[in-house]
């Protein structure tokens, strides 16, 4: 793990022919983002100005400010120690000029600039020395989620205070576009991510440090920050911009929050769903809380990025440094639907979410018979080469479903919904449920 670092960077290699983002130029109230749109009282996005130098940043938490290190660090390696001015976010800066400064500066332990071009690790947390309210980042995404955005070509949201043209001013007001990650990367930055962008669509100079932000649910993600970009301002015959993920600086996060007085982030791990019935499911994980007061929930929709959910089950609350186990069942689901699920843990300054999962409801068919052994498979039932399972169709619903004790088969007789109840023995342990079979 990288250790991060306060003040004071030394030397580091690698070099990328993009064009950092960062601007010299005095701010004027013109469009900013080339080809955007405007994102005047946007509460993700603030304008940094450090001397004569603009670029951007991400507000995580009212004390933490997420932006690109070649913003805050000279080519020698030293972090400025002049005072920056932090803007609010998403305001007119001619208009609302209140801003705070800086206290302290994590930037990765050895980086420093290389002149007007990109390098790997070019991300910084800059703590700043008093609140900025009104910020709407709810979590990081996660490195696992930002490479499967990736692999989907996923529209995510580029914010910047930066130039519209190569040739005019950095902007007063912010702006935004809407445009893809891409799957394909040539250079080979552990932590990083590409945006697509087009000779007349894209970010600029000014944008250095901008949040990249996606919508999941209710939720506000920051997947990372801007870094570099080639075209629309610098010519290209394969447009696209370089960013850092926020999460994959996992020093740099844990000590700027320990700077702004909050505990580390809450651990969550997405467990299994087991069992699954036709109408429901039952979903496990962890979570260690980290020391702060955390929520645990369950979230699971139709849609594989869980971009609008179907429900949320609330799993407890957990406190302390150990891991706690948790479980919960959902309410009623679609017979034969596939859901997406994960587990979030929420303390009151972040929010961590687990590894998506999938599983998918069963529907039987009528005329069916299975063996005990199928029907636990099909409902992923815990069993070993050791382990028992009885099946007991209810009295209303024979019916529909009978289990034969010679062949040691449940047989489906009727469409309909079949309740039966299924003990399931592992070892010495014996676990009785009601589960519901729909029949079709």
């Amino acid at each position: 793990m990288r250790r991060p670092k306060l003040r004071r960077c030394s030397a580091l290699s690698g070099v990328v022919a993009v064009i950092a983002l960062c601007t010299v130029t005095p701010a004027l109230p013109v469009r900013a983002v080339v080809g955007g749109s405007s994102a005047l009282g946007n509460a993700v996005v603030v304008r940094i100005e450090s001397g004569r130098t603009v670029c951007s940043g991400a507000l995580w938490t009212p004390r933490i400010v997420v932006t690109a290190a070649h913003c805050v660090v000279s080519t020698d390696g030293t972090v400025t120690t002049d005072s920056m001015k932090i803007y609010a976010p998403g305001v007119n800066v001619s208009t609302n000029p209140q801003s705070v400064t800086q206290s302290a500066i994590l930037t990765v332990d050895g980086w420093r600039r290389m002149g007007d071009f990109s390098q790997p690790d070019d991300i910084a947390f800059v703590i700043l020395s008093s609140d900025l309210l009104g910020g709407s980042i709810t979590r990081l995404a996660t490195t696992d989620e930002v490479s499967r955005w990736s692999s989907e070509g996923r529209m995510v949201t580029f914010l910047g205070y930066g130039r519209t043209t190569p040739t005019s001013t950095s902007s007063a007001t912010p702006n935004l576009i809407e445009q893809p990650l891409r799957s394909t990367f040539r250079f080979d930055f552990p932590g990083s991510f590409v945006g697509v962008q087009t000779s007349t669509t894209g970010i600029c100079s000014g944008d250095s440090g901008g949040p990249v932000v996606t919508q999941v649910g209710r939720e506000v993600v920051l997947i990372g920050v801007n870094s570099a970009a080639s075209g629309p301002c610098q010519a290209s015959s394969s447009p696209s911009m370089t960013g850092f993920i926020a999460s994959a600086f996992p020093a740099l996060v844990t000590k700027a929050l320990e700077l702004t007085g909050q505990s580390p982030q809450p651990v969550a791990t997405t467990g299994t769903a087991t069992p699954v019935s036709s109408t429901s499911a039952t979903l496990s994980g962890t979570v260690n809380a980290n020391g702060a007061v955390t929520q645990a929930s369950f979230e699971y929709s139709r849609l594989p990025d869980l971009s609008s959910l179907d429900g949320t089950v609330l799993a407890g609350e957990v406190m302390g440094s150990e891991t706690a186990t948790l479980s919960a069942t959902t309410p009623e689901l679609q017979a034969g639907t596939t859901y997406y699920w994960r587990l979030m843990a929420t303390s009151a300054t972040s929010a961590t979410a687990g590894a998506i999962q999938s599983f998918t409801t069963p529907i039987f068919k009528k005329g069916a018979t299975l063996t005990t052994k199928i029907l636990a498979r099909r409902l992923t039932l815990n069993q070993d080469a050791g382990s028992q399972i009885v099946v007991a169709p209810l009295v209303r619903s024979r019916s529909l479903c009978t289990f034969n004790t010679r062949t040691n088969r449940l047989e489906f007789r009727q469409a309909g919904i079949c309740q039966a109840r299924i003990t399931a023995t592992i070892g010495s342990v014996a676990t009785t449920s009601t589960y519901t079979l729909v029949i079709k």
